[in-house]
């Protein structure tokens, strides 16, 4: 049994057009604001990510001073610990 098709258009045939067309258009609209809100999360992210940067630069400004004063602590210590082993 050959396949058979009709050529004419019904009413039905264009209201499953209508709705294919809407149904892409709401896809691409759903896709575009997406993609602006990714766009945004990734410029928030940048940000936050810069200010992380400052942040731990002086972090670690802070910790290399806090090093060295404690250099220089155990260092007079040693000298005062040298100073009583020898006497007065």
């Amino acid at each position: 049994m050959a396949w058979e098709f009709d050529r004419r258009i019904s009413f039905g045939n264009l209201i499953v057009l209508a709705g294919m067309g809407i149904a892409g258009l709401m896809a691409y609209r759903d896709l575009t604001t997406q993609t602006e809100l990714l766009i945004q999360q990734q410029d928030t992210n940048t940000k936050a990510i810069s200010s992380n940067e400052g942040r731990i630069r002086s972090v670690e400004y802070t910790t290399a001073r806090q090093d060295e004063r404690l250099i220089l602590i155990l260092d007079s210590l040693r000298k005062i610990e040298a100073k009583i082993d020898r006497g007065p």
